[in-house]
């Protein structure tokens, strides 16, 4: 059906809608805008948005000395215990005591770098680490101090899961050519919930997982999830942010397979799959995740990001999520989500919740397919640009925009492709500025609305101007200041 034809019968229904512009609560003002002009508008804004959101750089290197391990006491209640919280309030530590059968002790390495083979030479305890089918097994907590590295280079390491094991890092700790999996022999577990054993980064630490692989690692508790940093509350909240870099790994089979709090961190190339609540969850980080595959997420979302977060989601593959493919919620800073291929979610496409940071937000060049809730939902927003994406084959809304109070801010939709769509093509309440121009309307608009809303009263000034005449349309609502738009060149088509 072409687009003119769209346009003659969404007009046609419009007038018969019986509509008043007082239902917005106010006069709402229209001022066509110049194609190109908005075009470099939005140019310099993106511009803006990718130079705020620069992934971090860094490089981590290896102690260059030999480091040394030893068995030390833990506890879970004294000074100096804080690195083992995770024991403490996951109850780990009965199960720690009935495989040690004394005081816990964790193995413990200092001074410097140590590969898997110098540990168990060094240890020489077969109850700590010993030889297993085609690599070792683990079988005590260990903890990288500051000053100190674990290289797990082309190897196979088992963790034990009755006897409390995981790796609490706040030096190094390298994962490259190698395979990580926890292991039970099938005892019963001295836990009040199962467990299985995790790894954990404190602020400060510096992880490196390459080219590897891993199976069955953590479970769903606080810091415990899979691989997780975060900030203690033991440590100066002016500790530098756990460095991060995650490249051409699996990750199967696990509760969340990153969740990264307080880091700098770079993901890149990896497969995640089976997962339970999370593929990557991001909180106060600055980051890359970029050129993944996220396939099965049980019951949350593929991504997640939240706090003070900056940084690119690029290039990604996010398929089959219990909840939504990508989900933002009570987020601050840049935020680019860019050519990612977002399918077959349980929920959104993409989730917005509860945003600051008025244009700091673009979501461009995206295929949004298949989700069985809106492609696009958002509420709390002050602001985004939504640009260049296709959205196809949704039983809701392709984007739907529903803010509680009128907010200040601007949301600018251009060049998106929308088809398929079971309600109207876009929603929005709310928002002080809409800018529309260059989307393409693919719909049966005999039976279905293309814009509601604050829209719905305006849809066919909006589709007049946007559609026939080829211009951009900035809807401004009544709120104390200016729109923005006196010195915009107004599109003469």
């Amino acid at each position: 059906m072409s687009q003119a034809l769209n346009l003659s019968r969404a007009l046609l229904l419009t007038a018969c809608a019986a509509c008043s512009l007082s239902a917005l609560g106010g006069p709402a003002a229209l001022h066509t805008l110049d194609p190109q002009w908005q075009q470099q508008q939005q140019q310099r804004t993106s511009q803006q948005i990718m130079q705020h959101s620069q992934p971090p750089a860094f490089d981590l290197p290896a102690p260059a000395q030999r480091g040394n391990a030893s068995l030390e006491p833990m506890y879970s209640a004294q000074a100096g215990s804080w690195p083992f919280e995770p024991f403490v309030h996951n109850g780990l530590f009965r199960a720690i005591a009935g495989y040690q059968a004394q005081h816990p002790r964790a193995v413990v390495i200092r001074g410097g770098s140590v590969s898997l083979a110098q540990l168990h030479a060094q240890l020489n305890d077969p109850k700590v680490l010993r030889k297993h089918e085609d690599g070792y097994l683990l079988s005590y907590p260990l903890m990288i101090a500051e000053d100190a590295a674990l290289l797990i280079d082309d190897q196979v390491l088992y963790l034990f899961g009755p006897s409390g094991t995981a790796l609490i890092n706040q030096g190094l700790l390298q994962v490259k050519g190698s395979r990580l999996e926890s292991w039970s022999d099938g005892r019963a577990l001295a836990t009040d919930r199962p467990t299985r054993p995790f790894i954990m980064n404190w602020a400060g630490s510096r992880l490196r997982v390459v080219d590897s692989h891993l199976v069955k690692i953590g479970y769903n508790a606080n810091f415990s999830r899979g691989i997780s940093s975060g900030l203690s509350a033991q440590q100066s909240a002016t500790r530098p942010a756990a460095r991060i870099l995650i490249d051409n790994s699996r990750f199967e089979s696990m509760a969340s397979a990153l969740e990264l709090r307080h880091s700098e961190a770079l993901i890149r190339n990896n497969q995640f799959s089976h997962l339970q609540q999370y593929g990557i969850d991001l909180g106060n980080s600055r980051f890359l995740i970029a050129d993944n595959r996220i396939d099965d997420v049980k019951h949350n979302s593929g991504i997640r990001i939240g706090g003070s977060s900056s940084g690119r989601i690029q290039n990604n593959l996010i398929l089959h999520t219990g909840k939504s493919a990508i989900e933002v919620s009570e987020q601050s800073g840049a935020l680019l989500i860019e050519n990612n291929r977002l399918g077959a979610s349980r929920g959104y496409g993409v989730m917005l919740r509860q945003i600051k940071g008025g244009a700091g937000l673009l979501i461009e060049n995206n295929l949004i397919a298949n989700s069985r809730l809106s492609a696009i939902d958002a509420g709390g927003l002050s602001g985004a640009l939504i640009i260049n994406n296709r959205i196809q084959s949704t039983p809701e809304y392709a984007i739907s925009l529903r803010n509680e109070q009128l907010t200040a801010g601007q949301l600018v939709i251009t060049g998106n492709t929308l088809e398929s769509i079971g309600k109207a093509m876009i929603r929005v309440e709310g928002m002080q500025n809409t800018v529309l121009g260059s989307n393409q309307y693919r719909a049966n608009p005999l039976l279905q609305n293309l814009l509601i809303g604050d829209l719905l009263p305006l849809q066919s000034q909006i589709l007049d101007n946007t559609v026939r005449r080829n211009c951009h349309l900035q809807i401004s609502q009544p709120l104390t200041g200016t729109s923005g738009s006196a010195d915009a060149p107004t599109c003469t088509n």
